[in-house]
């Protein structure tokens, strides 16, 4: 069964420079979809024959390939990477030589961003593909579905998979193995409690040094694994919006995880009616609408500027996106349709923004009120669309 992504590869593809890197985590069908556009040959670089191949002589490698060709895990072919730079430099140069058109991907962005980086900085182009947003999965999306199975497409293509044993399985091969041993941390099991620490503190104001007192490790070392979670597309940053104009406004950031099935996995939740009953549940719905958010604008090849707003009251507008030309939408998010507050109204309108819409996401619709459109979440992505 195949999924249809909101990513347009084919269209991005005409404006990309010739080296494009598709990023993502393991499982989320980066291969498939770039494999489904019919125009590149695939190479998998995760065959040690292959590899050795790439890795003895990169050159006579790329000559026996199609200049139109995805190299899968392509870190794990380092030698590739100075070739193609210099493919690159000398069809730039001669201006009548071929260049190349290839798609690079790889789960494991610490190597990726370190090769890229040393050999094909300004020869490259990134894209991002995370899970499946609840738009992509249309009908398939319900509540309590999306709460385990998230945006896993393998979880949706073989529904009789246990959901908890594949989470596991993945945090073992993605996060254990990819980020923990490419970035040579030895501290293994003190790196995995700050993933499950960050994961219950999902939608709350982060503050290292509490993680860091009960993991057992430093404050700055609590920053620098989050920070890996974040170049690995586990989990991303929500800043808070403030002004030296305005001293009222929290500075801590807060952070989410982007499928907010693998949140529920770390909580330890194996079924829905617990968890929408439970205290978790407001912050987990916050992720999973915040997710969509950041899938909207990361699929159609943008990077996402939000923020929220806290004020030392304590009083809180849970998403601000910026559309550009100074022109912003507020988001409150809601199990349950609920108007904002007057205090709500006054801070919005103290940051001197020009609000074009002010909209509460809740879980369902059928509710409305006055000046505040009430949006569905399986409503959101053409919602969004509709505004930007």
């Amino acid at each position: 069964m195949w999924i249809k992504r909101d990513l347009s590869l084919s269209a991005i593809s005409n404006i990309a420079l010739p080296i494009k890197v598709l990023r993502g985590p393991r499982q989320v069908g980066k291969t498939s979809l770039l494999a489904k556009l019919g125009t590149h040959s695939l190479v998998y670089l995760d065959d040690a024959v292959t590899r050795l191949r790439a890795q003895e002589d990169p050159r006579f490698f790329l000559d026996q390939l199609p200049s139109k060709v995805i190299l899968d895990e392509a870190p794990l072919a380092p030698a590739l990477f100075p070739e193609l730079k210099r493919r690159v430099d000398e069809a730039r140069i001669s201006g009548c030589g071929e260049m190349p058109d290839v798609w690079l991907t790889g789960s494991n962005q610490t190597l990726m961003y370190r090769e890229v980086g040393e050999s094909l900085a300004g020869r490259a182009s990134y894209f991002d593909l995370n899970t499946l947003s609840i738009h992509e999965l249309g009908e398939r999306w319900s509540l309590g579905t999306y709460l385990l199975r998230a945006g896993w497409p393998e979880l949706y293509i073989s529904p009789h998979l246990d959901v908890t044993r594949y989470l596991n399985d993945l945090v073992s091969t993605y996060i254990e193995r990819d980020i923990v041993a490419a970035a040579g941390i030895e501290r293994r099991a003190a790196f995995l409690k700050v993933l499950h620490l960050l994961a219950g503190r999902i939608g709350q104001l982060f503050v290292a040094s509490d993680i860091a007192t009960v993991a057992g490790v430093d404050a700055t070392t609590v920053q620098s694994w989050v920070s890996l979670l974040v170049t690995n597309a586990v989990a991303f940053q929500l800043p808070a919006y403030y002004t030296n104009l305005n001293k009222r406004l929290t500075k801590a950031p807060k952070y989410y995880f982007y499928d907010v099935g693998l949140a529920v996995c770390l909580q330890g939740w194996q079924a829905p009616e617990p968890i929408l009953n439970s205290p978790q549940f407001g912050h987990l719905f916050e992720n999973m609408v915040i997710g969509e958010v950041v899938r909207f604008f990361l699929n159609r090849g943008s990077k996402p500027t939000l923020y929220f707003v806290r004020s030392k009251e304590k009083v809180e507008i849970d998403l601000l996106v910026d559309l550009g030309n100074q022109r912003y939408l507020a988001i409150e998010i809601k199990t349950t349709p609920e108007d904002w507050s007057k205090k709500q109204r006054d801070l919005v309108d103290s940051l001197g923004l020009t609000i074009v819409d002010r909209w509460v996401v809740t879980a369902y619709s059928g509710m409305s009120f006055k000046d505040t459109a009430v949006v569905a979440i399986s409503d959101l992505w053409n919602r969004l669309k509709d505004i930007t």
